[in-house]
């Protein structure tokens, strides 16, 4: 009996022993695979072209173009469908698009975002003006409205709208950027909105 109990202790200790070794392994094998997928884990191969559009807007659009009121610019670009624009103004761009660019997309989402923390649906307005803007959440409050379109793509050319919506009218400022989110062109255009009775 002396010799089974001894037996199993034995097994025992070594099992704890293997057991330590195994847990090591499997730490390490882990640690190796985020080692080598870092890079499924790192920022947006894109910038933040939207940030880039309303920077260059509230810098040097409103200064040529200042707004009669407030406008309502919103934090979160989460706009629903009602808002989207699916072509780019571009007649007034040194390089405009045929027939308004029937091969418009929008940025793909997949190559924008690596990793859903990286999905950028707030604009940065820390340094707003107060005075030239009010601040809103989501889409509510009063006319002139300010949305800032998702990036859009036509034969690797980016453009983003913004978009300065008021009652019965507005302004489109396409702005053409690259690649690395310069401002490479451009303009602005108008639309009135009849109402028939």
């Amino acid at each position: 009996m002396k010799y089974a109990t001894s037996c199993s202790c034995q097994t025992l200790s070594v099992s704890f022993e293997n057991l330590h070794k195994m847990n090591n392994r499997i730490l390490n094998t882990i640690i190796f695979f985020l080692l080598i997928n870092v890079n499924c884990y790192s920022q947006s191969e894109y910038p933040f072209y939207e940030q880039f559009a309303f920077n260059f807007y509230k810098d040097t659009i409103l200064e040529m173009y200042p707004v009669e009121r407030k406008i309502t610019v919103f934090k979160s670009l989460n706009y629903d469908s009602g808002e989207e624009i699916y072509y780019v103004p571009s007649e007034c761009l040194k390089t405009k698009l045929p027939n308004y660019g029937k091969n418009i997309e929008k940025l793909e989402y997949s190559k924008y975002w690596r990793r859903f923390e990286d999905m950028r649906l707030d604009l940065d307005l820390t340094n707003i003006d107060k005075k030239k803007f009010k601040i809103r959440k989501f889409n509510h409050g009063n006319f002139p409205k300010l949305f800032i379109h998702y990036p859009k793509v036509y034969e690797n050319r980016i453009f983003v709208i913004v978009h300065e919506k008021y009652q019965n009218s507005g302004k489109y400022y396409t702005i053409e950027l690259n690649k690395a989110g310069e401002i490479i062109d451009w303009c602005q255009s108008k639309y009135e909105t009849l109402t028939l009775h």
